[in-house]
């Protein structure tokens, strides 16, 4: 009989008393914790589990003291008992997602917040975070599917549409970014992160007023948002008005004097107005703005010192047509600052060919070979800075490219027998930055070739296509592939990038380009050329002008407003006309002279007449 009485209470009353005790332990750790005796409280919790190794609460508490010490296998190795204890509790399996992210073991993470999930398919953070694992390892169509799984058990989840817009948008698909944001900014209204990412798909997707709109609802709530107010002066920038986004960076650098992106975006504002000597000089800051660092050489950066006896490396950076533009100040060097400097030039690939011929420059090297040694080195766009350019000193001695001149002469007569106004076009810049922002910006300033078809109707005209790798695609498609003259496959390939193309350009009458290298080239060159661009255009253009200070042959286009080529394409119709006309009637000019000088009124005689002379110069 007591026999059957031990056994009883060893087996019912033992427990609840060891239970009993634990929970009493359990309470002394959390009063030691509250009083931040951590230690004390993590002997009093390691008691109650002695006394009830499946103690729920001290288990999960515990697991929480070392997640947040970052020892986290204790963590989920404590977490993972407490999920043996209470096997449907979808908190515990999002605690262990979460430990596993810190370490981060992503799949493992993915596998426990799915669990979690699985259970409690309303776990908004569960689901969340499901998808960023699946970001992370590179399944963001899975991320998708999560989110809009999501969507589905939770419709009212403005979390769920804005990490469903953050995968579309680093998919680069910004509609369908635009149209997620939109529903997480109709859920919640004032959530400062969606109002931003909104904003800025906005932005991407050119619809700048709505964008603006959003950054300075942002600054309304909270002008200490200092990227909101920078993106408020981008997008005023964006947009033309430069005087309103220099007042809006300058806000944004009393508050924060070393904010790389706002310094740099605001030289470019000094530079399209012109002022050289500020512009130059925070131009500078484009290496902090992009992460990017000047020093690549166990060398001196060249900021005007003696050069004589020296041996001085200039590296291409950005585009090739930034290239093309400044490699003229190596030439300035070489024949104005010091003849007995050795230059050497590191250039992109496609360009070696073309600038290896280069008179003043004794080496050019392409970016896979290093130089052997020099004693100073300089990004090549920095020169313009050491030099202290401004807009009446910049180098402007052309052509400053060479060409090869028997290449020139072969080219020639290929083209005798077209007895035509030669014009040879581009309408497409580089589409492979590496960038969305870099690629948005090629777009901009790139043309549909389908748009330039009227210039193919102008009798008197041949249009030549000098469009290479992007961009060709769409002659297949432009419906007037007939009118336009293409080269053969071994054009630019025979000898070397850009060579042919050079050369053509010299039998060419006129080259019409958007922003692009090619523009450059042709500017290089010295060959008459209309560059067509956007508004507002880069900052090396300046504002309000038709002509170029960087090039003596050049004539620019300019959209009358954002994204109108049409109007820019009807104005170049109607000057290409004009001059294919005076080409083939160079007695018109003084024919319409006599008619003026018949005028009875003084005042409109004197204006034609200063039209006139204008145009003969």
């Amino acid at each position: 009989m007591w026999q059957l009485l031990y056994i009883v209470v060893l087996i019912f009353f033992v427990p609840l008393y060891a239970n009993k005790l634990a929970d009493d332990q359990f309470l002394l750790a959390q009063k030691e914790l509250t009083k931040g005796a951590q230690d004390k409280a993590i002997a009093c919790y390691q008691k109650a589990l002695d006394l009830d190794p499946q103690h729920f609460d001290s288990h999960i508490a515990l697991a929480k003291i070392y997640y947040e010490s970052k020892q986290t296998d204790l963590a989920i190795n404590h977490y993972k008992q407490a999920a043996e204890v209470q096997k449907n509790d979808a908190r515990v399996y999002y605690n262990i997602g979460q430990s596993y992210a810190q370490k981060e073991a992503w799949s493992d993470a993915l596998e426990y917040y799915q669990r979690a999930s699985q259970i409690n398919p309303n776990h908004i953070q569960a689901g969340v975070h499901a998808g960023v694992m699946q970001e992370k390892l590179g399944k963001r169509q899975d991320a998708i599917a999560t989110y809009k799984q999501m969507i589905v058990n939770n419709p009212n989840s403005s979390e769920a549409y804005h990490q469903l817009g953050n995968v579309y948008r680093d998919l680069e698909d910004l509609e369908s970014a635009l149209g997620a944001y939109q529903k997480a900014y109709e859920l919640k209204p004032d959530n400062l992160h969606i109002i931003m990412e909104l904003a800025n798909a906005l932005n991407m997707l050119d619809r700048c007023p709505e964008a603006l709109a959003l950054y300075q609802k942002l600054i309304n709530i909270d002008r200490g948002i200092i990227s909101a107010l920078y993106n408020f002066g981008y997008t005023l920038k964006k947009m033309g008005d430069l005087d309103a986004a220099l007042a809006i960076y300058e806000e944004v650098l009393e508050k924060k004097p070393d904010y790389a992106h706002a310094l740099f975006s605001r030289s470019t504002i000094f530079l399209a107005k012109g002022d050289y000597e500020r512009g130059f000089q925070e131009y500078e800051w484009r290496w902090k703005a992009y992460d990017e660092q000047p020093q690549r050489y166990n060398r001196p950066l060249w900021e005007g010192e003696d050069l004589t006896g020296k041996i001085l490396l200039v590296y291409a950076e950005q585009g090739l047509g930034d290239t093309l533009q400044f490699v003229r100040y190596l030439k300035y060097i070489k024949e104005h600052i010091n003849p007995n400097v050795k230059l050497i030039l590191e250039t992109q690939g496609p360009l070696y060919d073309l600038l290896k011929n280069l008179t003043y420059v004794d080496e050019v090297l392409p970016r896979s070979k290093k130089p052997s040694q020099c004693h100073y080195h300089i990004p090549l766009l920095s020169m313009a800075r050491v030099l202290k350019t401004r807009v009446d000193t910049i180098p402007s001695d052309f052509p400053y490219i060479n060409v090869d001149p028997n290449l020139v002469e072969e080219w020639r007569k290929k083209l005798s027998s077209d007895q035509n106004f030669k014009v040879g076009v581009c309408w497409q810049g580089n589409s492979g930055y590496r960038t969305l922002s870099l690629r948005k910006a090629v777009a901009s300033k790139s043309i549909p070739l389908k748009l330039l078809e009227p210039l193919c109707d102008i009798p008197g005209v041949s249009i030549y296509s000098l469009q290479q790798v992007n961009g060709v695609d769409q002659i297949d498609t432009c419906g007037f592939a007939d009118k336009l003259i293409q080269f053969d496959e071994t054009f630019d390939k025979k000898h070397g990038r850009f060579m042919d193309t050079a050369a053509v350009m010299k039998v060419m009458d006129l080259i019409i380009s958007v922003d692009t290298g090619t523009c450059h080239l042709a500017g290089a060159l010295g060959i008459p050329t209309w560059i067509l661009l956007p508004n507002p255009a880069d900052w090396r253009w300046l504002l309000n002008r038709t002509d170029s200070v960087w090039y003596p042959t050049v004539r620019l286009f300019k959209q009358p407003k954002m994204g109108d080529w049409k109007s820019v394409i009807n104005n170049v119709k109607r000057e290409l006309q004009q001059l294919v006309y005076e080409k083939q009637h160079p007695e018109a000019k003084k024919l319409i002279a006599q008619e003026i000088l018949k005028t009875d009124t003084a005042l409109i005689k004197e204006f034609f007449i200063e039209q006139l002379m204008a145009q003969l110069d």
